[in-house]
C-alpha cells in the first residue's frame, strides 16, 4: 500500500533519510509542557524511539527514529497521554511565544494566552503555504516575531503629564531608543523614535509618563530559509479581541493574492507591502462591518 506523505506530514509524522524511520513532531503551545506531559514524551522516546527527544527551534519537541509500522500506535498513545500531534506541509503551525507579562519583568501583554488563543483559532488550518505566527510580549521580541509569517509583539504608548514632572531625567537614561531627551529641565518625546517598550513609564517615581494605547504591533511577511528576511509594520496598538478578526483578515487576503508555493513574504514582495497592507485594512474593516470576525473577536 503507498505511503501518503502528505497525511503524514499533516499528523507530525516528517520522514528522516533512514528507509521507513520518521520523526513524530508534538504540539508545545508558546514552548510550554507540563512536567506530566514530559514524563510522557520521556516514556514514547524510550518506547518508540532510541530514547531522547528532539527539541526544535520552534519551542516543539520531536521523537526521531520511529519507525513507520508504529504510525498508528503511537498517534493513539499520543491522544491517551493528553498529547497532541504537531503538523508540517501547508499549513498554520504550533504557534510560539516568550512567557509575557505573566513571567517577564519585560512583558506588557499575556504573550502565552494570545498563544493558545491564535493556536485554538487557526492551528492546522490549510494555507498556500506553511504559514507560522509568533507572539513576543514585548519589543525585545525574544519570541522573534519578525521572522514569522505573521508576528505580533507587545507595545505600549507613553503619555507625559507634564504637571506630575519633578525633571529627574531618569526616563530619558532608561529610554533604549533615545526617544526621550531633557529640554528645560522636562523630557521631550520624539515619537518617531520611540520603541513603546514601556521602560519610561515602568521607572518614572512620579508617574508623570502613563500609558496610553496599549496593544500589539502586527507584522508580516517574515521568514528566515534560504531567503531570508523581516516582516514589514502593518499594524499599531492591535487590541487583544481585534488580534484573531486581524489574522483572519491577513489570511483571506494571503489566500486571495497568493500563489502555490508561495510564502507570505513572497506574495507581499510581489504585490508590494503597501498593497498588501492596503487590503489587509480593507478586508479587516470589512469583517468586522458584517459582523464576520464577531464570534472570534470575543472568543
Amino acid at each position: 500500500m503507498p505511503v501518503d506523505y502528505n497525511e503524514l506530514k499533516k499528523g507530525g509524522f516528517l520522514k528522516q533519510k533512514q528507509k521507513d524511520m520518521y520523526s513524530m513532531r508534538l504540539r508545545s503551545i508558546g514552548g510550554n509542557l507540563t512536567a506530566e506531559q514530559l514524563r510522557s514524551v520521556a516514556e514514547l522516546a524510550d518506547k518508540y524511539g532510541r530514547g531522547y527527544v528532539h527539541v526544535t527551534t520552534r519551542q516543539g519537541v520531536e521523537i526521531p527514529w520511529v519507525h513507520i509500522e508504529n504510525y498508528d500506535r503511537i498517534q493513539r498513545e499520543i491522544r491517551a497521554l493528553g498529547l497532541t500531534p504537531g503538523t508540517c506541509g501547508p499549513r498554520i503551525r504550533t504557534v510560539i511565544a516568550c512567557p509575557g507579562n505573566e513571567i517577564c519583568n519585560f512583558g506588557l501583554v499575556d504573550a502565552r494566552g494570545m498563544a493558545e488563543i491564535l493556536d485554538a483559532t487557526f492551528f492546522g488550518r490549510e494555507v498556500p503555504m506553511k504559514t507560522k505566527l509568533a507572539v513576543s510580549g514585548c519589543p525585545n521580541s525574544c519570541a522573534k516575531p519578525q521572522e514569522n509569517d505573521l508576528g505580533f509583539v507587545g507595545a505600549v504608548e507613553p503619555v507625559y503629564r507634564h504637571e506630575l514632572c519633578i525633571g529627574c531625567g531618569l526616563c530619558a537614561e532608561v529610554c533604549p531608543g533615545k526617544a526621550i531627551t531633557m529640554q528645560d529641565g522636562h523630557p521631550v518625546l520624539e515619537t518617531a523614535n520611540c520603541l513603546h517598550e514601556g521602560n519610561c513609564i515602568s521607572s518614572c517615581p512620579v508617574d508623570a509618563w502613563v500609558p496610553g494605547r496599549q496593544g500589539y504591533h502586527t507584522y508580516a511577511g517574515g521568514k528566515i530559509g534560504r531567503r531570508p528576511q523581516l516582516g514589514v509594520k502593518v499594524a499599531e496598538f492591535v487590541q487583544e479581541g481585534q488580534v484573531v478578526p486581524l489574522v483572519e483578515a491577513a489570511l483571506q487576503v494571503f489566500k486571495t493574492l497568493g500563489k502555490t508555493h508561495e510564502r507570505l513574504a513572497d506574495t507581499i514582495n510581489r504585490v508590494g507591502a503597501e498593497e498588501f497592507t492596503r487590503q489587509l485594512h480593507q478586508e479587516w474593516a470589512q469583517g468586522q462591518d458584517d459582523g464576520q470576525w464577531e464570534e472570534a473577536a470575543n472568543s
